[in-house]
């Protein structure tokens, strides 16, 4: 038995309407349409964005057969991310350390932010670029990391270089039994009161030989990417800044996930999140988000918000 084919189901029109309808469509849409697209494309072609490499198209999370790609293994399987906004000239020797470490990141992403200052063409010396008109702060690559198809999100601000283990020490952490949210330089609150970053543990505060549970991260964060959901939650309390208060809180808040800074043990250097003599050199420049006006000012009033929605601190917990 032949199936008949299925008509299209199209509108009654008289011959008027029609032949009306044929003109629109088929002869007046070649200049009212067509004609100015082809104009329109020729003016692009003069202003074309040209990268110098284009990369291949991302992976699916799970190989087709894992069992032939040892390399695609999913338990360290790491997209890292940083930043650009005005420090360009750091990027090479951040891309390094990230090449450079004990167990890689499967992709380093570059993330940058519209600036007064020329964004070089980075995509040879980084695997995957997104270019702004607009400046999205410190946002953006927390925004750009829910494209990545890795187990695992490291972030990095423009003034950190990561020492050789560091990647490492943070899957080592998650292995050994810490669950959370990772970061590089961590803040552990007052009891009462607004921000106050007096207390630091990691890189550039008291180095313990631990992990050790702290309110927010900084500076350096690694997650595992299913928790990246929880930053976008709630709404921030401000777009200005305040990312690192606000992830920690939300993990915190929605899924009860605390945030560690994974061991920085004083005699093994190689372990820490920033090598000192960049950090503490990059991130005194002008450019540093702590020297704009109303920076340390909304993040007061941010602590103080959630902890009127309710956040107990670590030293209260």
């Amino acid at each position: 038995m032949t199936s008949k084919k299925k008509q299209r189901n199209r509108p009654k029109r008289s011959v008027a309407q029609g032949v009306r309808w044929w003109w629109q469509t088929r002869v007046k849409s070649w200049w009212t349409v067509r004609l100015p697209a082809q104009q329109q494309r020729r003016l692009n072609e003069q202003h074309k964005i040209a990268f110098k490499k284009t990369p291949a198209q991302l992976e699916d999370v799970y190989p087709t057969n894992p069992a032939s790609d040892l390399n695609n293994s999913r338990s360290s399987s790491i997209t890292a991310i940083l930043t650009l906004y005005k420090r360009a000239e750091y990027l090479p020797a951040q891309i390094e350390a990230l090449r450079s470490q004990s167990v890689p990141p499967k992709e380093i992403w570059l993330w940058c932010n519209s600036s007064d200052d020329l964004i070089p063409d980075m995509t040879d010396l980084v695997d995957r670029v997104v270019v702004n008109n607009s400046n999205w702060k410190f946002w953006g690559r927390f925004s750009l990391a829910s494209l990545a198809r890795t187990d695992y999100i490291a972030l990095f601000d423009d003034d950190i270089l990561p020492q050789t283990d560091w990647l490492k020490n943070c899957l080592d952490t998650y292995a050994e039994g810490t669950d959370g949210i990772l970061g590089g330089s961590g803040v552990v609150l007052p009891e009462e009161g607004g921000y106050s970053s007096k207390h630091k543990v990691g890189w550039n505060g008291h180095h313990r030989d631990h992990p050790v549970e702290v309110d927010l991260v900084g500076h350096a964060w690694f997650f595992k990417k299913a928790y990246l959901k929880y930053i976008w939650f709630e709404e921030p309390l401000s777009w200005e800044n305040g990312e690192d208060i606000h992830f920690s809180y939300m993990a915190l808040k929605h899924a009860g996930l605390s945030t560690w800074v994974p061991p920085h043990p004083e005699s093994k250097p190689e372990l820490w999140s920033c090598r000192p003599d960049f950090g503490k050199a990059v991130g005194r420049t002008n450019s540093a988000t702590f020297k704009s006006t109303g920076h340390h000012t909304v993040r007061d009033d941010i602590v103080k918000h959630y902890r009127m929605d309710g956040w107990r601190v670590a030293s209260q917990r």
